[in-house]
């Protein structure tokens, strides 16, 4: 963490060298061919938006189990959400659905790096906006979580395996869309880009995303062969993939509240993994992803960290092994 401690003890800590080196490492991690780092996920996709072209009230395809920012930003662009359920099997959207719809753009929400099926992406002729915030790592059969969309947001909030206490990537693989980005990035107002004390922060965890996701995957292993002794369930491919490493999700069979309880007795903290998401508002229609709701009442968060310890790794095992 020398990156962090040598901003704070320099004379700036607004955007400049860390955030510069922030972004040549996060081009080597990512593969990306052009990038840009912003205080928020909100500007990140608030941004994009802007620079797709979209009519006035253009519908916009998106997730309902997305944290409230991307309703928030798709209106304030202008735009009017349409959202698409998930498949309740393994958490990725059924974008086949879009096929029905009139959306002139999607924003793909990958919840714990679980992508939609390669083959549904290759039959939609709209702008992709990849949301790859819990994804790193992930793929799904020859497809890596990054390389679907048109344009990519990571988000670097908190939970994230990169994180930067806050602030977000937003880039594009496709040498096509390279222009687009570097507009955005001539024309940004230095009040929406990622700060140098952010960028250190950054730019310390992306040396480290690498390991911390192999230790994550360790984990995850030891916690999947303890939930198979139950009735309860996390998310899985049907076909070849790899998950993100976001979270310890877990489909419950039973109320939520007994599963918090019994967690929180052993020493263990638990969250509904959808309760700041779009579809846990009271004014959320329902019925149009049934789906998600099941989702935003069924699933379970549990600690997946590179920083546990051997004996918290226990605790947790101990507690998906018994809960109720």
């Amino acid at each position: 963490m020398d990156s962090v401690l040598n901003c704070l003890v320099s004379d700036s800590v607004g955007p400049g060298e860390y955030s510069d080196k922030f972004i040549k490492s996060a081009r080597e991690l990512f593969g990306f061919d052009a990038g840009i780092a912003f205080r928020s996920p909100y500007f990140a996709l608030t941004e994009i938006l802007k620079r797709l072209g979209l009519p006035d009230k253009a519908k916009i395809a998106m997730s309902p189990l997305a944290p409230y920012y991307q309703k928030q930003a798709v209106e304030d662009s202008g735009c009017i959400p349409e959202y698409i359920d998930h498949n309740l099997e393994d958490c990725s959207m059924n974008v086949s659905e879009i096929l029905k719809t009139s959306s002139a753009a999607l924003i793909l929400y990958e919840p714990f790096g679980m992508l939609p099926d390669p083959e549904q992406i290759k039959d939609l002729s709209i702008p992709i906006i990849e949301d790859i915030s819990q994804s790193f790592g992930a793929f799904r059969k020859e497809t890596k979580a990054g390389t679907v969309g048109d344009f990519c947001i990571f988000g670097m909030e908190e939970a994230s395996i990169v994180t930067a206490a806050g602030g977000a990537l937003l880039f594009t693989s496709k040498k096509k869309n390279a222009p687009i980005i570097r507009a955005i990035s001539e024309n940004c107002v230095e009040e929406k880009r990622l700060t140098d004390f952010n960028a250190a922060l950054g730019y310390a965890k992306l040396r480290e995303a690498l390991s911390a996701f192999q230790k994550r995957s360790e984990f995850e292993k030891s916690f999947q062969m303890e939930l198979a002794r139950t009735r309860h369930k996390t998310f899985k491919y049907i076909d070849e993939g790899e998950s993100g490493k976001f979270a310890f999700p877990v489909l419950l069979e039973t109320g939520m509240k007994d599963a918090i309880i019994h967690a929180k007795k052993n020493g263990v903290e638990t969250a509904p993994a959808f309760e700041k998401s779009i579809v846990a508002l009271e004014s959320f229609p329902v019925e149009t992803c049934p789906a998600a709701h099941t989702l935003l009442i069924r699933t379970l968060l549990l600690p997946l960290h590179q920083k546990i310890s051997q004996k918290d790794a226990q605790t947790i095992a101990k507690v998906i092994a018994t809960m109720p």
